[in-house]
C-alpha cells in the first residue's frame, strides 16, 4: 500500500459518525457519508438495521441513499460486529473502506446489538449463532431493494469482514461450522483458563442437547454459507475452539485472519492461528505492541467491560489508532493482492 493511501486512511480514522455525517474529500466534490437504514426480515421475523458508509457527489437523487456517480457497483463490503456490539463502533473501518471507493454495509444483529435498545438484548442470543449469517444474507438481498440506491448494484462478489463473533460470522458465510462437542472438551480443559470466549456458554446451565435439536442445528449450519461472498477477513475471530477443522478445510475463497498476539480475551493460538492454519492458503497477521481484543473497534471512553476486560481502556502504552492503522495496512494489502477492487 502506498504512503498516499496510508495517509488517507489515517486521516479518515479520526472521523466518528453515529447516524448521518459527512466529510469532504480533499480536492474533490465527493463527500464521505454514513447513514442507517431500517429493514425488517419477514422470513426470520426480526428487524435488521444496516449502517452504510459510502461516497456521494450529488445533493439529491431519486433514491434513499445517493452514491457517487463514479461508484463501482461491485465494490461492496459487509461488516459484522462482535457479541453485543454495534456497527456504530466500526467507523474506523467503514470510513477507511469508503474512502477507497467501497460501499460498506454494517449489519446490526438483533438480540445482541444495543442499537435496538437495551431492552432488546437477550444474552442467550449469542448461542443462536446461525442468526448472524441469516442477517448477512438478508442484508445482501436488501442491497438491491427498489430506490434504496441511485445506482444498480452487483451483489455476487462481496467482501465480508467481521470482528470477534463477527469474525466467526464472516468465516461461517464462506463455510465454517461449529462442533458443540469440540467446544465442551476445550472449555473444560486447563488450556481454556484464560479464554473469555468460554464464559459465554458457561453463564447458563444448558440441558443436554437432544438428537432432534442436533439435527436441526446441523440443517441451520448448512444454510449459513452465502456464495455471493468471495473473500473474508476475520478480525480477532471468536469460536476457534468450537469450529470444526473439516469445515475450515473446505473454505476455498481468499481469507485473511488478523489477531492480537498478546490477547486479553481470546488466546491467539486457539482462535486466530487455529483458523488460519486450517483454511487453505489463508493469510495470518498478528498484531503486537500490546494489542488487546477490542482495538478493532472505535476509540471510546466508556467504563463498560466484557467478561472483565475493558472495552475502551487499552493496556498502558497502547495506541489504538496506530494499531488500527497497521490493521488497515494488512486489509488493503489483502484486497490489492486478491484483486478485490
Amino acid at each position: 500500500m502506498t504512503d498516499k493511501i496510508i495517509k488517507l486512511c489515517w486521516a479518515v480514522l479520526t472521523i466518528v459518525g453515529v447516524l448521518t455525517s459527512q466529510l469532504t474529500l480533499a480536492n474533490s466534490t465527493t463527500t464521505l457519508m454514513t447513514t442507517e437504514v431500517d429493514f425488517f426480515n419477514q422470513q426470520a421475523n426480526r428487524p435488521t438495521k444496516i449502517k452504510f458508509w459510502y461516497q456521494s457527489d450529488v445533493e439529491t437523487c431519486n433514491a434513499k441513499l445517493c452514491l457517487s456517480n463514479s461508484q463501482n457497483p461491485q465494490r461492496i463490503a459487509i461488516i459484522s460486529h462482535g457479541a453485543f456490539g454495534s456497527p456504530r463502533s466500526m467507523n474506523w473501518l467503514g470510513y477507511s473502506l469508503a474512502s477507497q471507493g467501497w460501499l460498506v454495509a454494517g449489519v446490526a444483529h438483533y438480540g445482541e446489538s444495543w442499537v435496538y435498545g437495551q431492552e432488546t438484548i437477550d444474552p442467550s442470543t449469542v448461542m443462536r449463532f446461525w442468526h448472524r449469517p441469516q442477517d448477512i444474507s438478508f442484508a445482501i438481498d436488501s442491497l438491491t431493494k427498489h430506490q434504496l440506491f441511485n445506482i444498480p448494484l452487483v451483489t455476487n462478489k462481496l467482501l465480508m469482514i467481521g470482528h470477534s463473533s463477527g469474525g466467526f460470522t464472516a468465516l461461517a458465510t464462506v463455510g465454517a461450522k461449529l462442533d458443540a462437542t469440540k467446544s465442551q472438551a476445550y472449555c473444560s480443559s486447563k488450556k481454556a483458563l484464560k479464554d473469555k470466549g468460554c464464559l459465554y456458554s458457561s453463564k447458563k446451565q444448558h440441558q443436554p442437547i437432544s438428537k432432534e435439536m442436533i439435527n436441526k442445528i446441523g440443517h441451520l449450519q448448512d444454510q449459513m454459507q452465502d456464495e455471493r461472498i468471495v473473500a473474508a477477513i476475520a478480525l480477532d475471530p471468536a469460536l476457534g475452539h468450537a469450529t470444526s477443522k473439516q469445515s475450515l478445510q473446505s473454505i476455498n475463497v481468499p481469507t485473511l485472519v488478523i489477531g492480537s498476539v498478546n490477547n486479553d480475551f481470546l488466546p491467539f493460538s486457539e482462535h486466530a492461528t487455529y483458523y488460519a492454519s486450517h483454511i487453505k492458503n489463508a493469510n495470518l497477521a498478528g498484531i503486537k505492541h500490546g494489542a488487546g481484543h477490542f482495538i478493532y473497534i472505535d476509540q471510546c471512553d466508556s467504563e463498560i467491560k466484557a467478561n472483565g476486560v475493558p472495552i475502551c481502556k487499552d493496556r498502558d502504552g497502547v495506541d489504538r489508532k496506530l494499531l488500527q492503522r497497521k490493521t488497515l495496512g494488512h486489509i488493503f494489502s489483502f484486497i490489492n493482492k486478491n484483486n478485490l477492487s
